[in-house]
């Protein structure tokens, strides 16, 4: 009789198991962006990938390719932050929305990238 109530209690167990597991597990976003030089007036290029942030998202990883730092701004293209080194970007948060990062240049340097890694708890 014990048997037959718990094997019918596991599928139930099982889902609740699940659940919690989705439920409070955390949600990683990256965002991308580049940055060209170019020649001026010519072919220079800014680029940000927009991403969503589904909730309050705290920045836990960045990786410049060769950028000096980045900006982040909202999808309306209002900057949120610049920030002029990866170091001063670590566990900054923004809330929940849209937006996109991109690298600032170093002098001497043609290109570069950045992809910037939001958790959101």
């Amino acid at each position: 009789m014990k048997y037959k109530r718990f094997r019918l209690a596991l599928p139930a167990i099982l889902a609740l198991l699940l659940w919690s597991t989705v439920s409070f597990a955390a949600t990683t976003v990256i965002g991308n962006g580049r940055q060209s030089r170019g020649y001026p007036g010519h072919n220079a290029e800014i680029h940000g990938d927009l991403f969503s942030l589904p909730g309050a998202g705290s920045i836990t990883a960045v990786d410049p390719h060769g950028a000096a730092g980045f900006w982040i701004e909202k999808d309306s293209g209002e900057l949120v932050r610049n920030f002029n080194t990866v170091a001063e970007s670590n566990g900054y948060s923004l809330p929940a929305g849209k937006y996109r990062v991109i690298p600032n240049l170093k002098d001497g340097v043609n290109s570069c990238s950045v992809a910037v890694t939001f958790t959101c708890p």
